[in-house]
């Protein structure tokens, strides 16, 4: 999976986008939706054009984004507690607190780490909260 940290991608999804990156990884492991940097840099723009998310990469409709990926999905607009145990029909991001930002990655269903779109984890995180989607 191509890296967020990647400078064929734009700017500000080199810097903020781990919650979009995240949403294609998901996308990519559920409908096989094929990704190129060229593919997401397109897609970075019509998600803008179409209100899923702001030029900083800050995700105001994830459902709508999975959806135009081909992956019904129900965001429970909640943040839940690290604590929370994924149904089977769920799907879990991680929120991951570091010291003046935070961070999100893939979890596994169970509070571990599936795909981190930066490639690598600090050992500094404080486990934040969830985002949970149900497919």
């Amino acid at each position: 999976m191509i890296l967020q940290t990647d400078n064929r991608l734009p700017a500000a999804i080199n810097k903020y986008g781990c919650y979009l990156m995240s949403l294609l990884f998901i996308a990519n492991k559920y409908t096989g939706y094929k990704l190129s940097t060229t593919v997401i840099s397109k897609l970075y723009m019509d998600f803008q054009e179409r209100g899923y998310m702001d030029s900083n990469c800050y995700i105001q409709d994830p459902a709508g984004i999975l959806k135009h990926l081909g992956l019904k999905a129900i965001y429970n607009q909640r943040h839940d507690p690290p604590k929370y145990k994924c149904g089977k029909d769920e799907i879990e991001l991680l929120c991951l607190q570091y010291s003046n930002y935070n961070h999100f990655v893939v979890g596994d269903g169970r509070g571990h780490i599936a795909y981190n779109p930066m490639g690598r984890t600090a050992p500094d995180y404080y486990f934040k909260s969830k985002r949970i989607f149900k497919i």
